[in-house]
């Protein structure tokens, strides 16, 4: 009789056995099935998440050297930037470059409560002017790659783009603007970064209105997501009234194909005639930081519950068999003394829990169709919570602000969809076996390099 019959005509006999193991393997695989479902849809999301953030590094002040304009936005050259950007590795830029302006002809939209500390000198002089960020391509800009901004009609702004504007749609709504409406914006006067000084009138074009929405309260006007607008490099370099020798932008965002070009690509800048007094490099990773490390953490909490659930079964299993062995010493006497070797017999108690494992594998699949999604929310959410910590920490307990760019450094991961798939459940099988090979062995020991008469005889 072949191992494998015996093994089936066991597990057949021993149903209360056959039906704790059963548990015991289903709970593991459940588990288990969870985790590595988990862990693959975070690798979409991550995939995903990639190729939106992209790979690259970030051209602005150095704020120990350099502490910006009056208004504090940043002086990074428009020459620095060329530079840079043609460099081999370097497949995408968006630069940026501000101006605070008036709304001529439409209101901003108000704080829901009107806000607090209110200075009527300020009001009259800024009631109604908001600062404006010009960038060559929109898509690529911080708050739509992190998704904190979401276009949710019309295009996004490009390089050949002259006065078009991309504007939030409770802006739009409230002052009964759509695609291809026309608002006029005019340098303010009173901005301390309006050197030269410029009074011009621009007429923009919306071409772009996107959604979003501050998570929480706003203090000021100026740092409601409704009050966000996005335009061309045309439009506030005419507003700023500069010229190619006097242009300053904020800051420039380079993208790499990968990572591993990425420092390649930093060493070559670092190497350009740059004033590295006034700026520095950093890597865009550190921008986006809490939606690197929510991911990060998603992966930590997922390999701890895949280890810790590996070892416990192994533990479980283990000395469920170990106990039982006690009574199996006769048989497993009886089968050495009919010739059949010590290797054969662990075979069989291997295959027996293998069969076993045959229907509560198959049926993890169900259960964990049940907890995975419940699970991977709560791993999300306690990962994106240490990633916010700790982004709170490097701040020395500094409070973020309610603006987009605040927000758009300490956004996290939101949300994975978990599902399984053929992929994570041979994943399961492989660490499966495993778990019943070592479990195995480990109960095994007291027929291990015991003789069949010893076997018989040491029966307690």
């Amino acid at each position: 009789m072949s191992f494998i019959r015996r093994a089936w005509l066991y597990i057949t006999r021993k149903k209360l056995k056959t039906l704790i193991l059963l548990a015991i393997l289903l709970c593991m695989a459940t588990v288990m099935l969870s985790g590595f479902a988990i862990k693959h849809s975070t690798d979409r999301a991550a995939q995903s998440l990639d190729k939106t953030l992209k790979v690259g590094f970030n051209l602005g002040n150095n704020p120990r050297t350099n502490p910006g304009t009056a208004r504090g936005s940043g002086t990074v050259s428009g020459k620095a930037i060329e530079e840079i950007r043609k460099l081999p590795g370097v497949t995408d830029y968006v630069k940026r470059q501000n101006a605070t302006v008036d709304f001529t002809d439409t209101k901003l939209v108000p704080l829901p409560n009107g806000g607090s500390g209110y200075d009527a000198e300020k009001d009259k002089q800024f009631g109604n002017a908001a600062t404006i960020l010009g960038v060559n391509k929109s898509e690529l800009e911080n708050k739509f790659r992190a998704g904190s901004l979401k276009l949710v009609a019309g295009r996004h702004i490009t390089e050949r783009d002259s006065h078009k504007i991309l504007v939030h749609q409770a802006f739009a709504k409230a002052n009964k603007l759509k695609l291809g409406s026309k608002l006029k914006l005019k340098a303010n006067q009173y901005d301390t970064d309006n050197e030269h000084p410029s009074k011009d009138e621009v007429e923009v074009e919306v071409v772009g209105i996107f959604s979003g929405k501050n998570p929480k309260e706003a203090a000021y006007q100026v740092e409601l997501f409704e009050n966000i607008f996005l335009t061309d490099i045309a439009t506030t370099r005419q507003l700023n009234a500069y010229t190619a020798q006097n242009e300053i932008y904020q800051d420039a965002n380079f993208f790499t194909k990968g990572s591993k070009q990425l420092d390649e690509v930093m060493n070559q800048a670092r190497q350009l005639s740059v004033d590295w007094n006034k700026y520095q490099l950093n890597k865009n990773s550190q921008e986006l930081a809490g939606v690197t490390e929510s991911v990060n953490g998603v992966y930590n909490l997922v390999d701890g519950m895949l280890w810790a659930t590996a070892l416990v079964s192994i533990a479980v299993i283990g000395m469920v068999l170990y106990l039982w062995m006690n009574e199996r010493k006769r048989e497993a006497g009886v089968l050495m003394a009919t010739g059949i070797s010590q290797s054969e017999v662990i075979l069989q108690y291997v295959a027996e829990l293998v069969m076993i494992a045959i229907l509560s594998f198959g049926a993890s699949y169900f259960t964990s169709g049940l907890i995975a999604q419940q699970l991977g929310n709560q791993m999300v959410s306690q990962a994106s919570q240490a990633a916010a910590s700790r982004a709170s920490e490097s701040l020395n307990g500094a409070s973020l602000g309610a603006d987009a760019d605040s927000v758009t450094s300490s956004r996290t991961l939101d949300k994975v969809t978990v599902g399984t798939t053929p992929a994570d459940l041979i994943a399961v099988w492989g660490v499966g076996l495993v778990v019943i090979v070592v479990a195995v062995l480990f109960a095994s020991r007291p027929i291990t390099g015991s003789t069949p008469k010893k076997l018989l005889t040491d029966i307690n």
